[in-house]
């Protein structure tokens, strides 16, 4: 998968950030403000290998996922039992993904996924099935989670990469439009609005400038 990985980061040039700031006369955010590692984390996980994740859209279930694509430090997980049409993607050094067995260790039950395929009686069966066999990512490859800024450091107009959470493969760039108490609004660089958001400021979907081109990841221009 690395060579199709290869490939589409070739499609990219490494975005001109410094020519960018300064035709736009703006500033970066700095990096204490992130709850992201100074140096972007080594993603040594391999596509097929399975892991425990929350489910994010029923986060009091833990469940098994198989690792379905990866870029830079960027895991594409799919929850075992439930289809491709909601993959979602961590970062390798996320807070809630974890090698098979910590949920058993922690006194927890693994659930099958919101939406599971099959009768729910037949989980037990489906688990057993999942993991016989199965090329489960070892507890070396998953890295210690950073730690999160004591306040919200950012200031309207910083710029940053953000992920675009209606295509949340692509980072893009963008500008802190507004700040209210934990919250920023992150506006996108040339697209009007259209896919703008409210996060926290320890969101782990914002990035410093820079981050891409240091994470090996590609970043989309300004719309």
């Amino acid at each position: 998968n690395n060579n199709s990985t290869a490939s589409y980061y070739d499609l990219y040039q490494a975005f001109d950030w410094t020519e960018y700031m300064k035709e736009t006369n703006s500033v970066a955010a700095p990096q204490d403000c992130f709850k992201q590692a100074s140096k972007p984390p080594l993603n040594d996980f391999k596509v097929n290998m399975k892991l425990e994740a929350l489910d994010p859209r029923n986060l009091t279930s833990t469940c098994i996922a198989t690792v379905v694509g990866v870029l830079g430090p960027r895991l594409r997980l799919r929850l075992d039992g439930s289809d491709n049409k909601n993959d979602f993607w961590r970062l390798v050094d996320a807070g809630d993904i974890h090698p098979i067995g910590h949920c058993e260790k922690n006194e927890g039950m693994l659930q099958p996924p919101l939406g599971f395929r099959m009768n729910a009686s037949s989980w037990p069966m489906f688990l057993l099935k999942t993991l016989n066999g199965a090329s489960m990512a070892p507890s070396s490859v998953f890295q210690r989670e950073p730690p999160t800024p004591k306040s919200n450091l950012f200031t309207v107009g910083q710029k940053l990469e953000a992920v675009d959470k209606k295509n949340p493969q692509l980072i893009c760039c963008a500008t802190v439009g507004a700040v209210k108490n934990d919250q920023i609004h992150v506006t996108f660089d040339g697209w009007r609005g259209a896919f703008d958001y409210w996060c926290r400021y320890d969101s782990r979907d914002i990035f410093p400038v820079g981050w891409c081109a240091r994470a090996g990841h590609p970043l989309q221009p300004p719309g």
